[in-house]
């Protein structure tokens, strides 16, 4: 998945999240809000992997 899909599937996300909530549906746009956040935070964080090193 390259970085423009994963902002708009985190972008969706997040507007689904605001959608539930305007609507009163309070578990899901938790949910919805939670899987907003730790999918941003594992974007940020997320380390390149070395594949030039070979490790026996």
């Amino acid at each position: 998945m390259n970085e423009l899909t994963r902002d708009i599937l985190i972008g969706a996300f997040f507007v689904v999240g605001l959608m539930s909530f305007i609507y009163g549906e309070f578990i899901l746009s938790s949910t919805f809000f939670a899987v907003t956040a730790i999918a941003s935070y594992i974007k940020v964080n997320r380390k390149p992997v070395n594949t030039n090193t070979i490790q026996i």
